[in-house]
């Protein structure tokens, strides 16, 4: 299978390009000490304000102890109170403080400097078209997955909304399958980076996975480790090695791929040509676009410069 099937494939285009732009967020809003599952509650209250503990787990895909240190930080931090519901003594439902009101700005100004920077070019009728093709993508997901409460569609739903939404709802799908597979997603990740870009440093691969250097040697000696990864001596440094995949990883990743082009079958079908082409096109140029400003944020990192 040719290495540019992952820019082909519009269900890892949306899982990647939603997981590519939280990290750029993460990025942007590094200096307000806000962890993203922190940004997110602020984010999803804001829009959403008294869902309850099990909503929010819900709607993030986070479980319920994370999130309750998270909660209890942004409690103490005086942004969010937690009131008894009064329909059921037992739940709590969470709303936001006027306190929280400067960091709300300061981070919809920052994610709307990023929006603006991989959005640059489109215009508004083209981001239309890939709002309406991943709210197709959305109604078939939710016919399969059972909708977090309060998750029907809205006059506030935007492209990005939907966008987090269905990757949410594409990584459980793309969980279960990986693991009756034997491998997890970010092995996953890894491979089909390292069949993208063959011949990458491990440092390059822990750039363009965002995983620190520690994990991604890990990752790669577990790769090696079950035969899916080779490490080959650079020939222009012989201190370095180079990642190539193994015969067996290649053959692995085709699997896979035909694995998920099954599961996805129904969503392609409601998805129509003319959706696919949009979502396809649209996303691989969103895509495409934060991995080259990541990589650029790399680079001044290592050279000591700061971002």
């Amino acid at each position: 299978m040719p290495a540019n099937s992952f820019e082909q494939n519009w269900a890892l285009l949306v899982h990647d390009t939603a997981r590519l732009i939280r990290r750029r967020f993460d990025v942007a809003i590094k200096d307000l000490g806000l962890t993203q599952a922190k940004w997110r509650v602020l984010a999803i209250l804001h829009r959403s304000p008294g869902l309850s503990q099990s909503e929010l787990a819900e709607r993030l895909d986070i479980e319920k102890a994370p999130l309750g240190l998270a909660l209890e930080w942004l409690d103490q931090a005086g942004w969010i109170r937690r009131e008894t519901d009064r329909s059921d003594r037992r739940a709590r439902r969470v709303y936001l403080r006027e306190q929280a009101a400067p960091t709300l700005q300061t981070m919809e100004e920052r994610f709307r400097q990023v929006e603006n920077n991989y959005l640059r070019g489109f215009d508004e009728p083209e981001v239309a078209e890939l709002l309406d093709a991943l709210l197709a993508v959305r109604t078939t997901l939710r016919r399969s997955d059972s909708p977090a409460p309060g998750a029907a569609g809205s006059d506030t739903d935007t492209y990005l909304s939907v966008l987090f939404e269905c990757g949410r709802l594409l990584i459980r799908r793309f969980d279960a399958r990986l693991g009756e597979m034997g491998f997890t997603r970010q092995q996953w990740l890894a491979l089909n980076t390292i069949e993208q870009r063959e011949g990458l440093r491990q440092g390059e691969l822990a750039d363009a996975t965002e995983v620190g250097a520690a994990a991604a040697g890990k990752l790669v000696d577990a790769l090696e480790k079950s035969g899916w990864v080779e490490r080959r001596v650079d020939p222009g440094d012989r201190r370095a090695n180079r990642l190539h995949l193994s015969r067996r990883g290649r053959s692995m990743l085709s699997s896979t791929r035909e694995r998920f082009d099954r599961l996805h079958g129904d969503l392609d079908r409601a998805l129509g040509a003319e959706r696919h082409r949009t979502l396809v096109k649209r996303l691989g140029w969103i895509r495409h676009r934060l991995l080259e400003e990541g990589l650029h944020t790399a680079e001044a990192r290592r050279a000591g410069v700061r971002s």
